[in-house]
């Protein structure tokens, strides 16, 4: 079963990037070029934490996403 990248809007994520930083928010927009709009953020590097607010997330910036596979389950 494929689902679009839409159904995961407002849902909470931990994007990881490519330069070792998390953010953890919930997933606004996705822009058509796949680059993501994250609200409620907090960014952690190690044991720092702060954060955010609303941030954009380039495409080639994110190694990996992550989200909690409860939400994941109930998209089915």
């Amino acid at each position: 079963m494929t689902l679009s990248p839409d159904k995961f809007i407002g849902s909470q994520l931990k994007i990881q990037l490519k330069d070792k930083r998390d953010l953890y928010g919930v997933l606004t927009v996705i822009d058509p070029f796949g680059n993501l709009l994250v609200s409620n953020v907090k960014e952690s590097r190690d044991e720092d934490v702060r954060e955010i607010g609303l941030v954009s997330v380039p495409k080639d910036a994110i190694d990996k996403i992550f989200i909690d596979s409860r939400y994941y389950n109930s998209l089915k």
